[in-house]
């Protein structure tokens, strides 16, 4: 159960840190490049019972956040020194890909070296990292999947599991972005589950002014996405469901 996107906002920390302890999610994900990083480790140092993921970052998407790289890396950068919106080109969308660019492989071993050192420096207790904006960096490149691997063999860190064919559960739809909706969709997805490992990924905040300047063509109500998503992680109906059905609720770490 993985709770992506802290260190982006404190929205987004506060959201994670709630659907940890008050709710079902047991992994939280932390972006290293990003300005709440140091935020979210204030937050969980208290917390060894959640287990920390390290979120390895090449995007930017969002048009009125932006962060950069940690590393001189001009290959991954627009103009201005942020990353790219889109790793991949996307139909209907315009915006520049890192995939349209002449990027350096040892740009972005550098780059990913200095999000884990910092990652392990903030979060002594990280088990292991993941990808953000894309299933594994293996599947953008596999070479680079490569030097991923390499750098989770060097730094004790589990690779994640998840580009090796982790079934994962998607138990509501993206809309509408309603609590009570997306509760009652969970209750009957977990019904339907068969048994063996899946992994849940979605993106719990907290309401608030913040959440206002995240988004983009096309997803534009991020606020109502993510704070139903946090309210459905807490949802008492969907936490007695799982009890239920005995299911048991499991970190990376775990695993």
């Amino acid at each position: 159960m993985r709770a992506d996107d802290a260190g982006s906002c404190r929205a987004s920390n506060q959201g994670c840190l709630k659907a940890s302890i008050e709710g079902i999610a047991r992994s939280v994900e932390v972006m290293m490049p990003c300005a709440w990083v140091a935020d979210a480790a204030q937050l969980f140092k208290d917390r060894p019972d959640v287990d920390i993921g390290i979120h390895l970052t090449l995007t930017s998407e969002w048009d009125g956040v932006k962060w950069r790289p940690m590393t001189h890396a001009p290959s991954l950068v627009d103009r201005h020194g942020n990353f790219l919106p889109l790793l991949q080109d996307r139909p209907g969308d315009d915006r520049p890909s890192l995939s349209g660019r002449r990027w350096r492989i040892e740009e972005v071993a550098a780059e990913f070296r200095a999000q884990i050192e910092l990652g392990l420096d903030l979060f002594p207790g990280a088990s292991h990292i993941s990808s953000h904006m894309v299933r594994h960096f293996a599947d953008f490149d596999a070479g680079l999947g490569d030097v991923v691997s390499g750098l989770c063999a060097e730094f004790g860190l589990l690779d994640d599991p998840f580009k090796d064919g982790l079934p994962r559960f998607v138990p509501y739809p993206a809309h509408p972005r309603d609590s009570q909706a997306r509760a009652a969709s969970f209750v009957e997805a977990l019904g339907g589950l068969e048994p063996g490992t899946h992994i849940f990924i979605d993106h719990p905040a907290v309401d608030g002014g913040e959440l206002a300047a995240l988004g983009h063509p096309g997803y534009e109500d991020v606020c109502a996405d993510r704070v139903t998503c946090l309210e459905t992680l807490t949802s008492p109906a969907v936490r007695r469901e799982i009890d239920r059905l005995g299911i048991e609720l499991i970190s990376y770490r775990d695993l």
